[in-house]
């Protein structure tokens, strides 16, 4: 069944048990009130007519009854043969007796049938009772047949018209909801085979609009992998090109005896090979934290000693350039993976020396977060701003800033992208920030990382 005809049938059957529950609870409910109507009006009725008779019994007894049998203007006909005239009016004693039968009967009424009667009170006391009767024959049954049928045709017509329009909408319902669906369903044909730039056209404001602008994100999102899986492929291709042709330049010379083997050359050879491995160490390591893989050794690490280390490892490079070093933190002992923390650290403070003009600063200030349950490292050179495109892929890997404030060039260009996989495997966000008096970079670290 196509979702045209469900949803037809769906609005359809949900409209028509509307229509028999309402109608039902309508017919009901009027038929009962108008019941109730003519029950009250020949109640009234009948004690407007128990009222007239008491009087007539004080008078005369139960002779005023024969003022309605022989009287065609009497007191009791002025008042009651105009209102009685489609109705049987019985007046009787307390004992069945009847006295007056608007039609001639006479017949005498037993007591189970006086139950609903309206009683003929004198002094205080009944006398007798007075009903009136409706024949099947008379115009007020008419008038219930005819009320119950016109109910009926009303409950019919809504029915009819209600069903129509209940069609018509299902159709426009589903007219839309089918255009918007088949534009998904095209666009992820199109995904499937290949196209990432099969964007779905959005429609209106609902939660089918937000499928839309989620699926168009995560085609875009999908565009953008693969352009980065494209751009790795061809930078590590780059990479690895280098190193590789000059260990094969010096080799095929070395053993075609062009140039002569020295220890010189074997060394040089030896550090082509070592930034191999490490370049594929590192691509390694990123690998592993993307995957959710990379596992720490967590140890109980002193602040103070991690940032003794890093004084040590940049001491020689400060000096050179007359850079200050300066550390703000509690000394305090946190649950992490030093190795990799220092790694953190050491590669985000090569960056900043890179950038870091001559008599410069860094500056480094660890804090606790609001909740206190990460520690916050923020990392302040007063270099040059990061222009706002490289600041959204600096941590890609192999992206690599060129500024005309430096000529170093060298480096793989993952130093940051391995600081950000390490921080990621620590729970923890990394994100450079411009300032007025340099750039920063934020990291935090999880205390207690499950």
């Amino acid at each position: 069944m196509k979702l045209t005809h469900k949803i037809v049938f769906v609005v359809l059957g949900v409209t028509l048990m509307a229509i028999i529950l309402f109608g039902s609870i309508t017919a009901l409910w009027s038929t009962k009130s108008f019941n109730s109507y003519l029950a009250q009006e020949k109640g009234a009725k009948e004690e407007s007519l128990a009222e007239w008779a008491a009087i007539g019994y004080k008078s005369v007894g139960w002779d005023f009854v024969y003022s309605l049998r022989q009287s065609t203007g009497g007191r009791g006909m002025m008042m009651h043969r105009g209102l009685f005239s489609q109705e049987r009016t019985l007046i009787c004693d307390k004992t069945g007796t009847v006295y007056y039968d608007s039609e001639g009967i006479l017949k005498q009424q037993s007591l189970e049938s006086l139950l609903d009667a309206t009683p003929i009170m004198v002094d205080g006391k009944t006398i007798g009772y007075v009903t009136i009767e409706t024949p099947a024959s008379s115009k007020i049954a008419s008038l219930r047949q005819s009320f119950t049928k016109s109910l009926t045709k009303i409950f019919w017509v809504n029915g009819i018209i209600a069903s129509v329009l209940a069609v018509a909408f299902g159709l426009i319902l589903s007219f839309d909801l089918r255009k918007r669906i088949e534009l998904l369903n095209e666009a992820t044909t199109k995904l499937i085979e290949g196209d990432l730039c099969a964007e779905v056209q959005v429609i209106g404001d609902d939660e089918l609009t937000n499928l839309a602008k989620a699926f168009n994100q995560m085609v875009k999102k999908l565009a953008a992998n693969d352009r980065a899986r494209q751009n790795l492929f061809n930078d590590v291709a780059h990479e690895l090109r280098t190193p590789l042709s000059i260990l094969r330049g010096n080799v095929e010379a070395m053993q075609f005896g062009v140039v002569e083997t020295t220890p010189e050359r074997i060394a040089s050879l030896n550090d082509e090979l070592i930034r191999l491995t490490s370049l594929v160490r590192e691509l390694q390591e990123i690998g592993l934290a993307e995957a959710g893989e990379l596992k720490l050794e967590r140890t109980n690490e002193k602040l103070s000693e991690i940032f003794s280390d890093l004084q040590t490892i940049f001491e020689a490079e400060l000096d050179a350039k007359d850079i200050l070093l300066d550390l703000d933190f509690e000394d305090t002992s946190l649950m992490v993976d030093r190795n990799r923390l220092q790694q953190i650290l050491i590669n985000i403070i090569s960056n900043a020396l890179r950038f870091t003009p001559k008599n410069g600063k860094i500056r480094i200030t660890v804090t606790e977060d609001e909740n206190k349950a990460k520690y916050i490292f923020t990392v302040f050179n007063n270099g040059r701003h990061i222009d706002k495109a490289d600041l959204e892929h600096i941590f890609d890997r192999f992206y690599k800033i060129d500024y005309s404030r430096t000529r170093e060039k060298n480096g793989s260009g993952l130093g940051l992208s391995i600081a950000k996989a390490y921080v990621e495997s620590h729970g923890g966000e990394i994100f450079a920030r411009n300032i007025p008096s340099g750039v920063e970079f934020v990291f935090t670290i999880k205390k207690n990382l499950a």
